[in-house]
């Protein structure tokens, strides 16, 4: 956020510890939930060798997003598994280059693959959103290959309902959910590792924990409550790693694990401006074709076409897209 001044009132913090996850990373059902831009080019290192896949295996993706959350501030916290996808695949970190870090344009960019001078969307309200024309990448996914899966939660629920001028993901998307506001990231990692855990997992999904964000705005992005709220995120992210790895089928599927951020802070706390600080993001990249420790650079529209190609989904010249596959 600065979820502001659109955004909701925030809930209340998250305070319980989340499982530990395994050292090991790699449904359709009913819709709920009440409850002039131009990016630059990848640095060479971020785009490693792709590996090979076997055709046995079937392509899943799990996207995480982390809202206002920093990745020099992930290196300081004790976060074993983000680490270990770190360790794991590519680090990339970010620049925002439009002037307005907020949530709703930040989300927008990263699920659509287009800047805002085409999603349309430069506050909290999503007013001039063009998502039939640039939709976000679940219904993509659905419109190229509509047999597939697609599954999106999210703790700020004008990403996945109609609150607040959302939703960001169209009805399109198999499964969207946004837990009661009480439940906050709990409940959205509750739903989440039920479904990854699931026979009939979803092929294509996304998550988004706010607690982060939420420790910026009380506390500043320098403070250890912040450092405290991205362990807590961290331990989250384990429990739906270990949900991943714990199917029966898990040998049998080629998972791509993203996580990434919408915006950073201030270190007294906020966003919205044009510091260094809050125009922070990243990509971590953990699956096949990520060599294990690589770095490169990212911009938030490749988040939406590296998830397609994961997914075998061609990229269309006449969807305009302003990113590309990172790998």
């Amino acid at each position: 956020m600065s979820h502001t001044p659109a955004r909701p009132t925030r809930r209340t913090l998250l305070t319980g510890a989340a499982a530990t996850a395994a050292a090991a990373v790699t449904g359709t059902a009913a819709v709920t939930g009440t409850a002039a831009v131009t990016g630059t080019a990848h640095a060479a290192a971020a785009r490693p060798t792709p590996a090979r896949r076997s055709a046995a295996r079937t392509p899943k993706a799990l996207l995480i997003g982390l809202d206002g959350c920093m990745l020099d501030r992930v290196a300081e916290a004790d976060a074993p598994h983000l680490h270990r996808l770190i360790a794991g695949g590519l680090r990339a970190p970010g620049t925002i280059p439009y002037a307005f870090t907020l949530s709703g344009p930040g989300w927008s960019t990263l699920a659509t693959g287009v800047w805002p001078t085409k999603h349309g969307v430069r506050d909290n309200t999503f007013r001039g959103q063009r998502f039939a024309t640039y939709p976000d990448v679940l219904t993509r996914v659905e419109q190229a290959r509509p047999a597939l899966r697609t599954y999106a939660v999210s703790s700020w629920p004008q990403l996945t309902s109609a609150t607040g001028g959302g939703p960001l993901f169209s009805p399109a998307v198999d499964v969207r959910v946004a837990p009661p506001g009480s439940a906050y990231d709990a409940g959205t990692t509750q739903d989440a590792v039920a479904r990854l855990s699931a026979t009939d997992a979803p092929d294509a999904s996304f998550v988004q924990l706010d607690n982060i964000d939420h420790a910026g705005h009380a506390s500043g992005g320098a403070s250890r409550a912040y450092l405290e709220a991205i362990e807590g995120a961290d331990a989250q992210v384990g429990q739906m790693l270990t949900a991943l790895t714990s199917r029966p089928t898990h040998a049998a599927e080629d998972w791509l694990i993203m996580v990434t951020a919408d915006h950073g802070h201030t270190d007294a706390g906020g966003h919205g401006g044009t510091s260094a600080r809050e125009k922070q993001t990243f990509v971590i990249a953990h699956g096949t074709g990520f060599t294990p420790g690589s770095t490169g650079t990212s911009r938030m529209v490749d988040v939406a076409p590296t998830l397609l190609t994961h997914l075998g989904i061609a990229i269309d010249p006449r969807w305009h897209l302003d990113g590309a596959p990172l790998r």
